[in-house]
């Protein structure tokens, strides 16, 4: 009586535990939430994998580093002779450092996939993939993605725990120069949260390794929203030295935007949004001279503001393709300038 009684609680603890093992009692973890047409981490990861494993001539991937939560931070580059680091521009494409703008991850994606999809049969896309070398980074906030999906779908910021009952730290606020400075906080609960020291989270400390090594003509940074286009400098008034170069730029990508569904973009410096101190472009302007732009999103307005509807996803990335092509055609010219 008693060996049947301990078999059926063993039996029963045995079930308990497979049903409440994530993957069906297989012991792997649960496949990402779905997001409908928006793509979560694991959609990310698996289209990059199969676009570098489709066209392996002109696309490499690979991780720049690693998240809070261990997850890659996935780069995929392309370029004609993609397994060389070759004398020619490059341009990287960044998205998702806040983790509630699902736009932001979708853009410099689809961007990637069109290019590597149309070069065989687009000669102004073969043309611009043969003269530079393109590197797309769609999520450089996994870990808070994948947060805003499962728990909170306005969460802005990493996945930090701080130690005082708060989690995060704002990415794009982290960044050295002039970190610390106005439009970003020293209060861990606040959403702009700039964290304990300037790099102190490994995305952005993977960011820099990575911008730093590749030492690009040019960088894009894809957020949402507010159908902007801005350059530095974020974290002050003052004109920046190239604020000539850096306004024509941004009314040339303002253009090419416009006249694919008629969306207004504004071009604009970044403080005359508001000030924000150690934030991406800041620190690619101020420490290596680098041109570089955040462009918000769509939509225009705070409805529906972060919750862009999906039906949205398509013109955004349709009206900001001819901008980023716009940008690696610059920086071809500027590269073949100043390497002369």
């Amino acid at each position: 009586m008693m060996r049947t009684i301990l078999i059926r609680l063993f039996l029963i603890s045995t079930l308990s535990l497979l049903l409440s093992c994530p993957g069906g009692g297989t012991g792997t973890p649960p496949s990402d939430p779905n997001i409908g047409l928006y793509h979560n981490y694991a959609e990310i990861d698996a289209g990059l994998h199969a676009l570098a494993a489709a066209h392996p001539d002109i696309a490499q991937i690979s991780t720049i580093g690693k998240s809070l939560e261990n997850r890659d931070l996935w780069a995929i580059k392309i370029s004609d002779n993609v397994d060389q680091d070759e004398d020619e521009a490059t341009v990287i494409l960044l998205g998702t450092h806040h983790a509630r703008e699902w736009i932001a991850a979708d853009v410099p994606y689809l961007i990637a996939k069109h290019m590597i999809e149309n070069y065989a049969t687009d000669p102004a896309i073969s043309t611009l993939i043969d003269n530079a070398e393109v590197w797309v980074v769609p999520m450089v906030n996994p870990d808070g993605h994948q947060y805003s999906i499962t728990n909170n779908r306005l969460w802005r910021k990493n996945r930090r725990n701080n130690g005082d009952g708060t989690f995060g730290v704002d990415l794009n606020r982290n960044y050295g120069y002039n970190w610390g400075g106005p439009g970003s906080s020293g209060d861990s609960f606040s959403d702009t949260y700039r964290g304990p020291s300037a790099f102190s989270e490994p995305e952005t400390q993977a960011v820099r390794d990575f911008v730093q090594r590749e030492a690009p003509t040019a960088l894009i940074s894809y957020h949402n929203f507010s159908q902007l286009i801005l350059y530095p400098w974020g974290s002050t008034y003052a004109a920046p030295p190239d604020e000539a170069l850096l306004s024509d730029l941004a009314r040339a990508l303002r253009d090419k935007i416009q006249v694919v569904h008629n969306a207004t973009y504004v071009p604009q410096q970044a403080s005359d949004l508001y000030l924000a101190s150690g934030d991406t472009i800041d620190w690619l302007y101020g420490v290596l001279s680098t041109v570089g732009f955040t462009i918000e999103l769509r939509p225009r307005s705070s409805f529906p503001g972060f919750e862009l509807p999906e039906s949205e996803i398509q013109p955004t990335f349709e009206e900001n393709l001819p901008a980023a092509l716009h940008l690696i055609d610059w920086a071809i010219q500027r590269h073949s300038t100043t390497s002369s």
